[in-house]
Formats: C-alpha cells, structure tokens, sequence
C-alpha cells in the first residue's frame, strides 16, 4: 500500500483549482493508502483555531474529517501557517497532529518528518518569531482572545513576515545543513522528508561516512505535487497524474 506526502498547499480563495484538486485528492485513491502525511502548510492563513471560519478553512476542515472516517491514518505536522494549531485538532478533522521531528518506518527504513522551518537556523528573525509563538505564554493566551482580535493579528502578520522574508538571501531562508544533520544524528535517521523551503528535490549527502537523503515535497502555489512511496521507491508526481494511476 502507498504511503502518501503532501505539503505547502497553501489553500485560499485565490487559487480555488487547488482546493478542488485537494478534494478529488482525498475523496480519491488515497482513501486506499497506507497513510496520508501532510507535512505543514495546509492553509494559506495563519491558524487561529478549531474556530477559524476563513474562508476555505471550514470546507478543509470536512473534508478531512471525511477522509479520517475512511482512512484514519492521517497525519499533520504543523507548519509555519499553523503554529497555533494543537492536538484538540483531531477532533474538528480527524486528523492526528504530530510534532516535529517526528521518525517514522517507512517501508522498514527510519525516517524523519518535518515541516523544515526549523532547519533553516541561519533565518534568526524567523526563529525568535517561531519561538515566541511555540512559548507557553503565547500558547495559553491566544487561544483565549476574542475570535475577531485573533483574526485581526493574523492578518497583521502576513505582510510583516512577507516584506520580510522578501529582503532575505536565499540562503538564509534555506535549510542549514549543520543544523539539518544534528537532528537526524539525533534522530537515529538517514533519511528526511519535508517542506517548507518550495525547493523540492533530492538530496544526496554522506552522514557519519554513509549515505544519507534529503527529499524536499513541491509546494502547490504553481504546480503541486505529492510523494508516493511503496515497496522502497519513491516517486514525486504531479496529483493530476497520481490519481489517473
């Protein structure tokens, strides 16, 4: 059976084809597959919680919990749109939150999922951000705010951290590759899945004198893509193509 990834989907209004094609996604083939991995990214919006009615939060929302109720293996990693989001999610969508960094067995080989943010360690603007938003004071106050005061801050941020992000060297935003293989040294792993970066591709290095891969998922502001992994291989696909398969 295929295990599946997808990441950076970045849904929103603006690009209702990729809502449509996240939809024949889920009530599709991969309501047949091992598991179904969404590695960050999901929304286009900043998460504001199991309330959240952003348009097209709700109609995401159901359709994973229509997947979840044929195929209860299916997981997120929270990405940087969805700091806020915690594990009281299962039970608006079905679907099971996991943390980051988190090892799986994939085809009976150990491998470490991630959203990739927190790889990128050279963006220090981003990872005060990042951990200030993962504090437990942030954390227990803006669940508590009223709806609308939630909103009107995510809103605020969106242009604050893309003027931001825009003045940055590309490397700086990218994965560092010290950092990158301390967690997998950490981790027990030779092998990383994740997204983030909207560099996807396949990256081969040496670990400990032995062969390692990266592999970055497409995001789907453009294209879109999802990785298919069965009996060892792996494949990158366009969506369109998978479930013509």
């Amino acid at each position: 059976m295929e295990t599946l990834f997808i990441s950076d989907l970045h849904l929103s209004p603006a690009r209702p084809e990729k809502l449509e094609l996240f939809k024949n996604l889920l009530r599709g083939r991969a309501r047949q597959a091992a598991a179904l991995y969404i590695l960050g990214d999901l929304f286009d919006n900043f998460w504001v919680g199991n309330d959240d009615r952003t348009p097209p939060n709700p109609d995401i929302i159901q359709e994973l919990l229509a997947f979840s109720q044929v195929n209860e293996n299916l997981f997120i990693i929270r990405g940087n749109r969805e700091l806020m989001l915690d594990a009281s999610f299962k039970t608006v969508s079905g679907c099971t939150v996991l943390a980051d960094n988190t090892v799986i067995e994939l085809d009976g080989v150990k491998v470490l999922l991630s959203h990739g943010d927190i790889f990128c360690s050279r963006d220090i603007g981003y990872q005060r951000y990042r951990r200030f938003m993962e504090s437990g004071f942030t954390r227990y106050v803006f669940p508590r705010l009223p709806y609308r005061l939630r909103i009107a801050l995510s809103h605020g941020l969106r242009p604050l951290i893309r003027k931001s992000s825009v003045k940055k060297p590309k490397d700086i935003i990218d994965v560092d590759q010290v950092t990158l293989e301390q967690a997998m040294l950490e981790c027990g792993v030779q092998y990383v899945i994740h997204g983030h970066t909207h560099r996807p591709g396949l990256y081969r290095f040496q670990l400990n004198d032995r062969a390692a891969t990266r592999i970055v998922l497409g995001d789907w502001y453009q294209d879109d893509a999802v990785l298919v992994c069965e009996k060892g291989e792996k494949k990158a696909m366009r969506v369109a193509e998978y479930l013509v398969l």
